[in-house]
């Protein structure tokens, strides 16, 4: 028997995460690595949760690592009255090594581990036999042994633990275990080891493991996540992450799980229902219900138990204690609260709201809501109150909150009308308030309540629905279908308090659906309902249409979580045209990861296609082709016709970047055609420099020219400054050669230049090619090196490199003859390029791979260019170039001529 594979030696898996324990681990690795020298005794004592367990496994990985035998117990309560059943787990793996016991001693170790059939062994046999085999598997190899939940081992096992730890020094062994502070392992804690005693993380550190385990937690219920833990790790790693967030409970309890939820189950159950009783009526009621006066007049009141005796228990039993300044109960630890209601028995739970709700004023909305959670069956009165008080919310802005109580008010509606109206109300409240989910399945119990009718008011019934399946499944056709029709209902005089109070969030969410899908139907809407100058969907047609971060500060200071995510794309959007690339990136990475979590499809779609916007401008044709599954196809498939205008924009951004001009053009060639500026399309300025740039580096200067003229017809290079300034770049890149200068100084001293680094650095690098192309190189060498810095700072390796090469190259300072890259009398731009590239020694597929052109495509060039230049063979090429190039310069008026000599 090799002991591979047994129950005290298992492999110890991946490394635990051990944030905020390094003191502990410190101590651990310290006597790991003294092993050799000394035996020692370590307990790690804490409360459920703590990361004993972890510790454990952390240390069991270093002893892997560095050579010592590892041996394991885990304590079990069910095993907690059996016999050395502890001790079994330790030494099975040893049993091949007792043949070297003496008769008695191997008699009784094997008897109490049960490997043979004998009378009950002594305790002080089995112990000087299980030391034994200790001390000769130690003589071979060091010896690790990590006994987990000691509280629940039996006291047979303990006994002969107790014995090794006082005769553990001189042994090559260390043995760690854990226990919780009332266990049986507490008291081994003398020489020669030591108690560690393990608190709860410093909230600095329960930030850093909750951001390690789930960055993707948005903000809020970050801080709800940390508050319940209290810095519990095991809470930090299993309270719900994305994609549980529903409709909050009355009380707003975070659920717990099973595993959390019976932390302190052994320590409940031990109490007397009076005290456990009264524990979760400190635990409903909040602040209110844990001022000692109030608890003992409740107990004294209903005669649970004498409270002497009853706040004695609590406090024996360490769950909570009094504060005497304060004069109120303090919980040990946030998830004791947080537990009680998981252990309890809904009876049990609906009785302490009762007595609550008997403790507080008549008027109260705090008692109504624990009237609520006590109820059985119907109450209409109940309903009626609990609907007044979620409209109050509603009002205040708390949307979330005022979703539960309008749901707890439909389930206690006695008929089917109301229940169905109130459903309807919580299903827009949980729209409204950001839970599209809650959202949808409250709206589909309000349908099968109204059958065979429809949800009334329809007005909200159409938000909510509207709401849910365009975040949840990225479909428009809800709020194209039902939207307009509600925005005139809700305008109507005589519409509901309801109805009219969603106004602003249906204009906002049709607008979104207009901006995306281009349908002239959700446009002919909000140009009608559009009226005031704040209102969220202003602002976001704003922040689309100009300036991003004027909208995107009003948008994200009003506190409505389902425009948040509209004000974070825009944030994002702003950081990308403003040249804060790293931070719009990390934005949209984040956003994405986050509504991915939660199962939001089109916010997850607007954080790509930013992230997108960086990708392309970076020339990242990779990153680019990997969003397409999850950006491109969901956009053909919802028809989201700008987002799939957009893409073929980036596309365009990307080729251009690596100097693919006909690839550059295809693309392009998806946009709108020449002389065609939409009328309702945010997005149309965002590509036209690159699609003017395809055109006129593709040799279709007149189309561009053509395009340009509509778009100043248009107005749209009037207003707002951002669209005048890439109007203006364009401009200047589809001047002819005698307006060139003039059109790029004006791009210069334009007001938008110095916000929006990426055009104006490309608009500095086609400027510096016309100059040298012109002969004018040390003019054209400053463009370049302003062009390089900033492309080099953002990260835009491609346009980067092209800067780089324009410096390299003729007449820059690359040494190489002056007379390439001037205009040739005798070829074309194109075949120009193609003959240089050919001159430097270039394949046809590699002169295709960097134009964007097919290599039949370069072949046919040349065919073009041999004749022309006078030469069969491509070795004549470069010579060919300079000759014609100094021959006829001159008398075509294209260059300086040649050299003096």
């Amino acid at each position: 028997m090799s002991g591979a594979g047994r129950p005290g030696e298992r492999d110890a898996g991946p490394d635990p995460v051990t944030v905020g324990r390094d003191a502990q681990i410190t101590v651990i690795e310290s006597a790991l690595a003294d092993i050799a020298v000394a035996g020692t005794w370590i307990v790690l004592r804490g409360d459920p949760g703590m990361g004993k367990t972890t510790l454990l496994k952390a240390a069991e990985a270093t002893a892997r690592r560095t050579g010592p035998r590892v041996l394991r117990m885990t304590g079990a309560e069910a095993e907690s009255g059996l016999p050395f059943a502890a001790l079994h787990q330790v030494l099975w793996p040893l049993l091949d090594d007792t043949g070297a016991l003496s008769e008695e001693r191997r008699h009784a170790l094997e008897s109490a581990l049960g490997v043979r059939d004998g009378t009950p062994p002594e305790a002080r046999t089995v112990a000087g036999a299980a030391l034994t085999l200790l001390a000769r598997a130690a003589a071979r190899r060091p010896v690790v042994v990590l006994l987990d939940d000691l509280q629940w081992a039996d006291p047979s096992s303990l006994a002969v633990f107790d014995h090794v730890r006082r005769h553990l020094a001189p042994l090559p062994v260390v043995v760690i275990g854990a226990t919780r502070p009332t266990g049986a392992g507490d008291g081994v804690d003398g020489p020669p080891g030591r108690v560690i005693d393990l608190m709860p993380l410093a909230e600095r550190d329960a930030e850093r493991l909750l951001r390690t385990l789930r960055p993707a937690l948005p903000e809020e219920t970050r801080r709800r996540v940390l508050r319940t833990a209290g810095g519990n790790p095991l809470a930090l790693h299993e309270l719900p992450g994305p994609g549980t967030a529903g409709i909050a409970e009355l009380f707003d309890e975070l659920p717990l799980g099973e595993r959390l939820g019976r932390l302190y189950e052994d320590r409940l159950r031990a109490l007397p229902d009076g005290a456990r009783h009264l524990l979760l009526v400190a635990a409903l009621g909040g602040a209110f219900a844990r001022r000692l006066s109030l608890l003992r007049e409740l107990t004294e009141r209903d005669a649970l138990s004498p409270w002497a005796e009853t706040w004695a228990h609590i406090e024996a039993s360490g769950l909570a204690h009094a504060d005497p300044a304060a004069g109120r109960l303090v919980f040990h630890h946030p998830l004791v609260p947080a537990c009680l209601p998981h252990s309890a028995a809904p009876a049990e739970r609906r009785a302490a709201h009762r007595l609550l709700a008997d403790a507080l004023p008549a008027d109260g909305a705090r008692r109504i809501t624990h009237l609520a959670a006590a109820a059985v069956g119907t109450d209409g009165e109940l309903a009626e109150l609990l609907h007044g008080e979620a409209g109050r919310k509603a009002a205040q802005g708390a949307d979330t909150e005022a979703a539960a109580l309008m749901a707890r008010a439909a389930g206690l509606s006695p008929d089917p009308a109301s229940r169905a109206s109130r459903l309807v109300a919580a299903a827009a409240m949980a729209a409204r308030g950001g839970r599209p989910r809650a959202a949808a399945d409250l709206a589909a119990e309000a349908e099968t309540e109204a059958r065979p009718g429809r949800p009334e008011p329809a007005a909200a019934h159409a938000f909510a629905v509207a709401c849910a399946r365009l975040r949840l499944d990225g479909d428009p056709t809800p709020a194209l279908e039902l939207l307009p029709g509600a925005l005139d209902h809700a305008a109507a005089p005589g519409a509901g308090e309801l109805s009219a109070g969603l106004r602003e969030p249906m204009l906002l969410l049709l607008l979104v659906v207009a901006v995306h899908t281009g349908d002239e139907r959700a446009w002919a809407a909000v140009e009608h309902h559009m009226t005031g100058t704040f209102d969220p969907a202003t602002l976001y047609l704003r922040a689309w249409s100009g300036s991003h971060r004027e909208p995107c500060g009003r948008l994200a200071r009003r506190d409505v979580p389902a425009v948040q995510a509209f004000a974070d794309v825009l944030r994002a959007h702003d950081d990308f045209l403003h040249g804060r690339w790293e931070a719009s990136l990390t934005v949209s990475r984040q956003g994405a990861e986050t509504s991915a979590a939660h199962g939001y499809a089109f916010d997850e779609m607007l954080f790509l296609l930013n992230a997108a916007q960086v990708l392309a401008a970076r020339g990242d044709h990779a990153g680019l082709a990997a969003l397409e599954p999850a950006l491109g196809t969901m956009a053909r498939e919802r028809r989201m016709r700008r987002v799939t205008e957009r893409l073929s924009g980036l596309e365009v951004l990307c080729a251009l970047g690596h100097g693919r001009t006909e690839e550059a053009w295809r693309y392009a060639r998806r946009l709108p055609p020449p002389g065609t500026v939409p009328s309702r399309t945010p997005w149309f300025h965002l590509s036209l420099v690159d699609w003017v740039q395809a055109a006129v580096d593709s040799g279709r200067p007149e189309e561009a020219r053509r395009h340009l003229r509509a778009v100043r017809e248009s107005g749209t290079a009037r207003v707002p400054a951002d669209h005048g300034f890439l109007v203006a770049v364009a401009e200047a890149l589809a001047a002819a050669d005698e307006d060139a200068d003039g059109m790029f100084e004006a791009v210069y001293a334009h007001p938008g230049a110095g916000s929006r680094p990426f055009p104006l650095a490309r608009a500095h690098l086609a400027h510096g090619g016309r100059l040298h192309r012109g002969g004018r190189r040390e003019a054209a060498a400053g463009h370049f090196r302003s062009a390089l810095t900033v492309f080099t700072r953002l990260g835009a390796t491609p346009w980067a490199e092209q800067a780089a090469r324009a410096l390299d190259g003729p007449g820059t300072g690359s040494g190489a003859p002056d007379d390439a890259g001037v205009p040739h009398p005798l070829l074309s731009a194109r075949e120009l390029r193609i003959a240089e590239l050919a001159a430097e020694g270039l394949t046809n597929r590699q002169i295709g791979e960097r134009l964007g052109l097919s290599p039949r495509t370069v072949g046919a060039h040349l065919y073009k260019i041999f004749p022309k230049l006078g030469i069969t063979t491509r070795g004549g090429v470069a010579r060919a170039l300079t000759q014609t190039r100094h021959r006829l310069a001159p008398e075509a008026g294209l260059g300086p001529g040649p050299p003096a000599r």
